[in-house]
């Protein structure tokens, strides 16, 4: 979950806060608006109810992707065997992107 940097606050025996000179580029980083560039293009959200609670945005793993990839190329291939006429080959092609299939569960 992203969640904005927490803003410094003065010790209260501090008499007057660290001039911008003397900060840190981190101290920097932390003290600017919500909504504005960071270094490497990176924004945090304008609204942060707009990003979804834990459990609802759910990452897909590398793996099933190319499990779903290859169910894909699979059943194209079929559609172009039979078009063709190479029933058998389109067949025994079928039956890998089942195979690749029962992977995406």
């Amino acid at each position: 979950m992203n969640r904005p940097f927490p803003r410094p606050t003065a010790a209260p025996d501090d008499p007057e806060p660290i001039p911008i000179e003397a900060r840190s580029e981190a101290q920097a980083l932390a003290e600017q608006a919500p909504g504005t560039a960071r270094p490497g293009g990176l924004e945090p959200p304008a609204d942060p109810q707009a990003i979804p609670p834990e459990g609802k945005n759910k990452l897909v793993d590398l793996g099933r992707i190319g499990w779903l990839a290859t169910v894909l190329a699979c059943l194209i291939a079929v559609l172009i065997l039979v078009l063709q006429g190479y029933y058998g080959y389109a067949g025994v092609t079928f039956a890998v992107a089942v195979s690749a299939a029962i992977n995406l569960r």
